[in-house]
C-alpha cells in the first residue's frame, strides 16, 4: 500500500486556504497535515509536521514565501515546494526559481490543476502555470545587453517597447521612483542624459 504524501500549506488568506483543504478531502494519495498563515508558523512546527511537500504563498506576513524556501530545504533537503501565488511577475517567477522551488502555479488555483501538480512533482517534473512557461520563455528569447543587470534589462526591455515609467512599475511590481533609479543607472552606463539618446544607443546594443 502507497503511504500517502504529507503535505503543508502557508496561506495568509483564509478564504483560499479553506478551499485548498476542501480539495484535499478528495486526493487520494495525498493527506494534509497541517495549514499556516505565515512561515514562521511552518517552521516552528516543521520538524513535528514532516512534509514531504510544501504549497507556499509568496506575499505572507513576516518571512515571504521565497524566503520560506531556503529554511525548508535547509530542514529538509527531499521535500518538494510548490508556489501557488498572484503574482505573474518575471521578477517573483524568476526569484522563486533561484530559491529552488519546485514548481510555479498561479491562483487562482482550481482543484484539478492543483491535483495535477502535485501528480507531476511526485513524477519528478516541474510544474508551471501556462502563463509561467509563457512568461520565461519570452524572457529567454529576449536579448540581453551584458551592461546590464537583470533587473535593467527588464526595464530596457518594457522602456522599447514604448511603456511609460508607471506601466513599466505595474508590470515589475515596484514604485516609479525604482523604475527611475533604473533609468539612471541605465543613462550612466550608456552615457547619455535623455530618454531620445537612450533609446538611440540601446537599439544600436540590440541590434549587434
Amino acid at each position: 500500500m502507497t503511504l500517502k504524501k504529507r503535505v503543508i500549506i502557508i496561506e495568509d488568506e483564509m478564504a483560499i486556504r479553506e478551499a485548498y483543504k476542501y480539495y484535499f478531502k478528495s486526493f487520494d494519495n495525498y493527506y494534509l497535515v497541517a495549514d499556516y498563515e505565515c512561515v514562521e508558523d511552518a517552521l516552528e512546527e516543521f520538524k513535528e509536521t514532516d512534509p514531504d511537500i510544501v504549497l507556499s504563498d509568496i506575499s505572507l506576513p513576516g518571512l515571504s514565501g521565497i524566503e520560506g524556501v531556503k529554511r525548508y530545504k535547509n530542514l529538509k533537503p527531499e521535500v518538494k515546494i510548490l508556489i501557488l501565488s498572484i503574482h505573474d511577475d518575471l521578477t517573483h517567477i524568476i526569484d522563486s526559481l533561484k530559491s529552488l522551488v519546485d514548481g510555479y502555479i498561479t491562483k487562482p488555483v482550481k482543484q484539478q490543476n492543483l491535483l495535477n501538480s502535485l501528480e507531476s512533482l511526485q513524477q519528478g517534473g516541474a510544474p508551471l502555470s501556462n502563463d509561467v512557461s509563457r512568461k520565461l520563455i519570452e524572457f529567454f528569447h529576449e536579448k540581453k545587453i551584458e551592461l546590464f543587470s537583470e533587473r535593467e534589462n527588464e526595464v530596457v526591455n518594457l522602456l522599447m517597447k514604448g511603456n511609460s515609467y508607471k506601466t513599466i512599475a505595474d508590470q515589475l511590481f515596484i514604485s516609479t521612483s525604482t523604475v527611475n533609479y533604473h533609468i539612471q543607472n541605465i543613462y550612466t552606463k550608456l552615457n547619455v542624459s535623455s530618454k531620445p539618446e537612450a533609446l538611440k544607443e540601446l537599439k544600436k546594443l540590440l541590434n549587434k
